[in-house]
């Protein structure tokens, strides 16, 4: 055989096999590619949706926790806005504020208010406990018992206050202040 023939045959052969890959491709790959590419939509969708359905069991289970600690919160207003006047707990308190803050109760006076009802009907009414109390002390010491007042674990709501420097040298400043504190009917 002549060379420009098998040239002309390897050439031939080489279209023949590369019209057969064509074929081959077209025909056994591409379709095996696009059942790949179904199934692998379908992984990721399938992962998808449970990577969303795992998140929310976690908030579940976040949310039963809460309600696992509802006692606790339950507990934690009742020191806030306890259930009944409980005069002797907010005389304590006051007490405690005073011994901390280094300032002399003079006076305290107690008066139960008629009791407040919200427009919302799923909100107990609240009674309130008014407190007067007459404190004595120098500057910084008052402004603490003050501070403390407003932030102590039963709800205080100062509603009056009248401070009175001191007269004459080496004797102490007082404040009068009333008070609201609240409790559960």
């Amino acid at each position: 055989m002549r060379v420009s023939t098998k040239r002309i045959l390897s050439i031939g052969l080489a279209g023949l096999f590369f019209i057969g890959t064509i074929v081959v491709y077209v025909n056994f790959i591409q379709a095996e590619m696009t059942t790949i590419n179904e199934k692998r939509a379908k992984v990721a969708t399938q992962t998808a949706l449970f990577q969303n359905q795992d998140q929310a069991i976690k908030q579940v289970g976040s949310l039963i926790d809460q309600f696992k600690n509802l006692t606790s919160i339950q507990q934690t207003a009742s020191f806030a806005i306890p259930n009944g006047e409980e005069a002797i707990s907010a005389l304590r308190q006051i007490e405690a504020i005073g011994v901390a803050s280094n300032v002399k109760i003079a006076a305290i006076k107690f008066q139960s208010l008629p009791p407040r009802s919200s427009t919302q009907s799923f909100l107990k009414k609240l009674g309130v406990l008014e407190v007067d109390i007459s404190v004595k002390g120098d500057y910084p010491t008052l402004k603490d018992f003050l501070r403390k007042l407003e932030t102590t674990v039963r709800i205080a709501n100062v509603n009056k206050m009248a401070f009175k420097p001191a007269v004459a040298r080496g004797a102490q400043d007082s404040l009068e202040v009333t008070i609201e504190m609240y409790y559960q009917i």
